[in-house]
């Protein structure tokens, strides 16, 4: 029963409590106290959980794919280096609660917001995965020219006779005929991850940290403040001096 979703023994709720858990049973002829039935449901090896997403990627070359990304992340190519690539967003300048140090019982407090005017944004990232560099961009959109243009901006940090390795996903903007067209002529060998596979794009552990530490716990009055921030966080992450934080937020999210 405890496994059960109440709703499915006739009682409109769509989680157990110890309490209500244990009246059921009651008027079912089984008496058993909270505390005991905790201790019951712990020997069965119960416990109460948040639940979890899952993702099966139905990519019929998903092994073949895959592997190939694998094999970038596991050893720098002796030509020149892995970027992993994706898109963070849309992102709303608006109030963002976080957490922080204040007087006890006295949290910082941020606007309510009705009218967001200020449109949207995305942030491009990029990450040099054998350096550990990070690199950012805020575009307004990510339609295949803006990928185009980042993906030029990242060309000319390395020099023209290394070739570029770029993992990215599948999103249509990120295969124009334009892109395809320029990464022939720069040396640079687009590597898909598996369809609905973004575990595999080592750049997605990065985006959670920039959120925690960038747009939590922010009201930014525009965007030129919202992108100063970004970059002023992006040259912290890469210096000597990264705080502790930041690196085992990226563990953390990483597969």
């Amino acid at each position: 029963v405890a496994g059960a979703r109440p709703d499915t023994q006739v009682v409109p709720l769509t989680r157990w409590s110890l309490d209500r858990l244990s009246a059921y049973l009651a008027g079912h002829g089984v008496q058993i106290s909270p505390i005991h039935l905790w201790r019951l449901l712990a020997e069965a090896g119960l416990s109460f959980q948040r639940t979890r997403s899952w993702k099966a990627s139905p990519d019929p070359d998903y092994e073949t794919r895959a592997a190939r990304v694998l094999e970038l992340y596991a050893a720098a190519p002796f030509d020149g280096p892995v970027i992993s690539f994706d898109q963070m967003g849309p992102i709303s300048l608006k109030p963002i609660h976080g957490a922080g140090w204040a007087p006890r019982k006295r949290p910082e407090r941020l606007r309510a917001t009705y009218n967001r005017k200020h449109g949207i944004r995305y942030i491009f990232g990029a990450l040099d995965v054998h350096r550990d560099r990070l690199y950012a961009r805020m575009r307004p959109r990510r339609a295949g020219s803006d990928v185009l243009a980042f993906m030029r901006t990242i060309r000319l940090c390395y020099p023209a006779r290394q070739r570029i390795y770029w993992v990215q996903d599948n999103l249509s903007a990120n295969w124009t005929p334009d892109i395809r067209e320029f990464a022939d002529k720069s040396r640079i060998e687009l590597v898909p991850t598996p369809t609905y596979a973004s575990y595999l794009n080592r750049i997605e552990s990065h985006f959670r940290p920039i959120q925690e530490f960038v747009f939590n716990n922010t009201d930014y009055p525009d965007w030129d403040t919202a992108q100063h921030a970004v970059a002023a966080y992006i040259t912290h992450r890469n210096g000597t001096d990264r705080d502790r934080r930041i690196a085992a937020l990226e563990r953390k999210h990483r597969i």
